[in-house]
């Protein structure tokens, strides 16, 4: 299911990873639901990035941005979440904004080279 709210209230699909931010937040890989999502020290969760339910690949602001499956997180110093996009084969970041941008991979294309971005 797929539910932002308080506590109980709130619903996941399948949450993967979590980490937790330097205000105690903590961020969850919804990977079931396609979503980066947060859970105040007072238990309200909230989508941060990507469109619940529906899985594909678009940077953006927000909840226009889309996932496919995103598996990991983790917080840098600056607050930004890295998120391992699983589904699309890249690495995505979420700044503190909301704004989501692919720093590595090739959404779609799997495989191993390395190089730039």
């Amino acid at each position: 299911g797929y539910d932002d709210g308080a506590g109980v209230s709130a619903m996941f699909r399948a949450p993967g990873d979590v980490a937790v931010d330097a205000a105690g937040n903590i961020i969850v890989a919804d990977t079931g639901n396609h979503c980066i999502r947060k859970v105040t020290p007072q238990g309200l969760v909230t989508t941060l990035a990507g469109t619940a339910g529906q899985h594909g690949y678009d940077d953006g602001a927000g909840v226009s941005a889309m996932f496919r499956a995103p598996g990991d997180v983790a917080v840098d110093a600056a607050g930004n979440i890295i998120v391992a996009d699983t589904g699309n084969h890249c690495i995505r970041k979420v700044t503190p904004q909301g704004l989501v941008t692919t720093l590595a991979g090739t959404a779609g294309q799997h495989g191993y080279d390395d190089g730039a971005g």
